[in-house]
Order: structure tokens, then sequence, then C-alpha cells
């Protein structure tokens, strides 16, 4: 009888977005016992490379969520090891992560971005930076983290104080429209899905904790035509930064011009019971289950 592959599901991490991969782990675990394969659940942390050394995994998949777990960190401690891992690498990684970097592959690729400026908070306080409303965002986090629609001086030092321990800051315009994100698994498959948030944006809140009130919409109220088109940026962008594995790209379809804007990519999409990448795939005829033995064998194969 064949042996079991041995998966090391790392999980949790020092980010703030912990809580959430705490979540996704969840069922990922219940998913690939169902697959038959041998888990080995790791809460990582500084020790993680021991931890891969002592365990021997054929296989690491990355439930990691936020700085550290998708910002590169933790796929160059995986990498030392030799072992295959799940999603994208150190370099993808990375770029993704960093929304200035990433902005500046945007940007040559010819795809529409915001208007957006790198600063700090140092420097915008008490400062007229760009007519409201705006966003103000970091640089480098996740799952909406840090996030804010700055709609006047009010909003402006609320921001500021809640955020005093960040240091670069993206200022961006805001773009009114519907929210249209863009599931990409593998090659060349894709899926999209529109965003009906319960609060002003698809924030933290209502990716994980709303209860049901953001609504998911599939396929995207818009057209056939269109939902080709953001499919093919999202596999485009997808393909620039070099991720592996699975991707979601969030896109703003402005109402007015009827331009899709490009807002980020995020190499490690939540896998909780409201996230979108598995909601997407079930649309398209794969089932979660289905999804986490495609991820694994995808992370197998094309290391």
């Amino acid at each position: 009888m064949k042996s079991k592959k041995r998966v090391m599901l790392i999980y949790g991490g020092i980010s703030s977005e912990r809580e959430i991969s705490i979540i996704s782990s969840i069922g990922i675990n219940e998913s690939l016992i169902r697959n038959n394969y041998e888990v080995i659940k790791i809460d990582a942390d500084e020790n993680l490379e021991k931890e891969i050394k002592k365990y021997k995994p054929d296989v690491i998949f990355n439930a990691l969520h936020g700085t550290w777990g998708e910002d590169g960190k933790v796929q160059k401690i995986i990498e030392s090891t030799n072992v295959p891992y799940t999603n994208s690498g150190i370099k993808a990684s990375e770029l993704a992560m960093d929304k200035h970097k990433s902005s500046e592959v945007f940007t040559k690729m010819n795809l529409c971005y915001p208007n957006t400026k790198l600063t700090s908070l140092k420097l915008i306080e008490g400062k007229d930076i760009m007519n409201y409303p705006y966003v103000l965002k970091p640089r480098n986090e996740g799952s909406s983290v840090g996030v804010g629609i700055i709609k006047n001086d009010d909003d402006k030092e609320k921001y500021i104080d809640l955020n005093k321990e960040r240091d670069e800051i993206l200022i961006q315009e805001f773009i009114d429209g519907k929210e249209i994100q863009v599931a990409i698994y593998g090659d060349n498959k894709t899926g999209s899905i529109e965003i009906d948030p319960k609060n002003e944006f698809y924030d933290y809140e209502s990716k994980y904790f709303d209860n049901g009130e953001t609504k998911h919409i599939i396929p995207p109220r818009i057209t056939e035509d269109q939902i080709v088109f953001v499919e093919n940026l999202a596999l485009k962008a997808h393909n620039a930064l070099g991720c592996k594995g699975i991707s979601r790209t969030d896109f703003i379809l402005e109402k007015d011009s009827g331009i899709f804007y490009i807002l980020e990519v995020n190499t490690q999409p939540g896998m909780t019971p409201t996230s979108l990448v598995p909601e997407i795939a079930k649309s398209k005829g794969t089932d979660f289950d289905e999804l986490i033995n495609w991820i694994i064998d995808d992370a197998s194969t094309n290391r």
C-alpha cells in the first residue's frame, strides 16, 4: 500500500492576520485529512526551520497570512530546507505584498492603477495631501488591514491616531465603483466575483466577521465581455509578478468611466468559510477538497 504524503500545515504566525490564519487552517486541515494526507500542524514562529528539519515533510502547505507569512520571509526559510511548498515563491511574495513595488509593475504593464503617493504619517499630518475622498493604506499589509477611506480632516486625524505605529503609507485616490475580485489557480484557470460589502468597502471585518451581511455575487453583475477582460487582466498580473499556485486580484470597476483599476494581488488568499477563492472555484465545479488537493499537487510538481 502506498504510504501517505506527509504535509506540514503551517499556520498562525506572528502577523496581524494571525487569527484569520488559524481560522483558515481549520478547514484546510480537515480537507487534508479527508484527502488522506498525513498532516503535521505547526503554529509557525522563528523555530520553523528546526520544525521542518525535524519532521521532514514531503510538502508544506502555507496557510499563513500577512507580513512574515506571505511577504517572502517564510518562503526564504522554507526554501533553505529544499521542501516544496504551496503558492508563490520569494520574489513574487515580496512584490505582491509591497504595494508600492507591485504598482510599478502594474504601471509598466499599462494596467490602470489609482493615482498613488508613497509617504509617511509624519509627513501628512496637518497637510492637504490630496482632494477628499482618498484612501490611506500601509505599504505592506494584507486583508485590508490598516486601510481607511478618508473623507475629511477628522477622518485623517482618526486614522493617524489609530495607526501611529506605522511608517510608510500609501495615499491613493478613491475609485468609486464595483469591487470585482478574480481568482487564479494554475496557468489559466480563472473565475470572478462581485463584492457588495456591508461596510464602505471590503475591509477586514467584511471579509471575515460580517455574519453573511456582505454579498458575494457570482457571476459579477457586469457584461460577459467585461468578465473575460478583467479575468485576463488578473492572469497577466499573476504572471507578471511570477505568482504560483493560487492568487486573488482585486479590482474596482469605476462606475462612470467603465475602467477596471487594479488594486493588488494577494498571493495567500484566505481559505475560511467566507473566503472568495474557494467560493469562486466551487462555482467553476471545483469543490474545497479538490481545490486543496490541486494546491498540494501543484506545489509538489512545480517546485
